[in-house]
Parts: structure tokens; C-alpha cells; sequence
């Protein structure tokens, strides 16, 4: 039996043939079989079970996920001398409060030292390196003075005697800065 309805207007209800079925099945898709081999059913829980495991490995290693600790109950209204108890433990907590408070500024001072010193090996570290600079291009300087008194170059050299000017006035821009490095520390 074929059905002869249109696609775009519903049939009014009737029993269900086999022809409705069969076109419903085809507008909704058929569906996939849930079954599956055993084998893969277990391998997939397997792997899952060790995934988590892993994960709970790591979150513990990580620290985490730490035991929880048993809530302190207090202490009962019929214990003798309750109010002295409880005085004892509040001294406790504050002297532990300032212990921590005292650690916690001792690193910060600490950590303030540390970051000075490494301020002042930088600048040690800065200086070093101009010095050399500085020798360098004097050598170079007194290089390049020797070559032209070889070569009896008269115009180089007058250019040279410039340059050393220069280098002079370079000099003193410099022990500026380290006349304001020294206001700095």
C-alpha cells in the first residue's frame, strides 16, 4: 500500500499502516541502535576509571584537595573554670596572630633589601661596562692617532685633536649623571 497524501497537508488521523510508519520514520530519522559490544563497554569504563584516577592523583599532588578537619565542638557550659578557658585560647590566637604578622614584615624588609641590592649590582654592572666602553674608544682613539702619524696625514690628524674635544665635554656630561646617581642613593 502506498500512501497518496501530501507532504505539506497532514492526513487526518487513521489506524496506523504500515505506510504512515514507514514515512514517519523517514521525517524523523532513523535511529541508531543503543547496543554495542561488550568488550568496548567495558574498555570504555576502564578508561574512564583510570582518567579519573589520574585526575585525582594529580588534584591530590597538587594539594588541592585536602582532608577536611573535624569541627572543634567547643567547650561545655558545665566545665569548670569555662571563662579562663576561653581567655587562654583567645591570648593563643593573638599571639600567634602577631607571630605571623611579624614573619609577614620581616620578608617584605627582607624582600625590600633584596630588591636595593640588586638595584645597586645593575648600576655596579652599568658603570662597569661604560668604563669599558670608554677604554675601548680611547685605545681606538689612540689608534687611529698612531696610523695617522704614519701616514703624515696633517688634515686627519687636525680632525682627531677635534674629536678628543669632544670626548671632553662627553667626559664631564657623564660624571654629572654620576653626581645624580649618587643623590639618588
Amino acid at each position: 500500500l502506498k500512501c497518496s497524501a501530501p507532504a505539506a497537508v497532514w492526513p487526518e488521523p487513521q489506524p496506523a499502516t504500515s505506510c504512515h510508519l514507514h514515512d514517519m520514520a523517514k521525517l524523523l530519522g532513523k535511529s541508531k541502535s543503543g547496543r554495542q559490544k561488550t568488550t568496548l563497554k567495558y574498555n570504555v569504563a576502564k578508561r574512564v576509571r583510570e582518567h579519573r584516577r589520574r585526575v585525582r592523583k594529580e588534584a591530590k599532588k597538587a594539594g588541592g584537595a585536602k582532608k577536611r578537619t573535624k569541627k572543634d565542638p567547643g567547650i561545655p557550659n558545665s566545665w569548670p573554670f569555662k571563662a579562663q578557658l576561653l581567655e587562654s585560647i583567645e591570648k593563643q590566637k593573638k599571639q600567634k596572630e602577631d607571630e605571623l604578622a611579624k614573619k609577614r614584615k620581616e620578608q617584605r624588609d627582607k624582600a625590600k633589601e633584596d630588591q636595593k641590592q640588586q638595584a645597586l649590582e645593575r648600576a655596579r654592572e652599568i658603570e662597569e661596562r661604560e668604563t669599558l666602553r670608554k677604554e675601548k674608544r680611547a685605545k681606538a682613539l689612540a689608534e687611529r692617532e698612531k696610523e695617522a702619524k704614519k701616514a703624515g696625514k696633517k688634515g686627519d690628524g687636525e680632525m682627531e685633536d677635534d674629536d678628543e674635544d669632544d670626548d671632553d665635554s662627553g667626559e664631564e656630561g657623564e660624571e654629572e649623571e654620576d653626581e645624580d646617581e649618587e643623590d639618588d642613593e
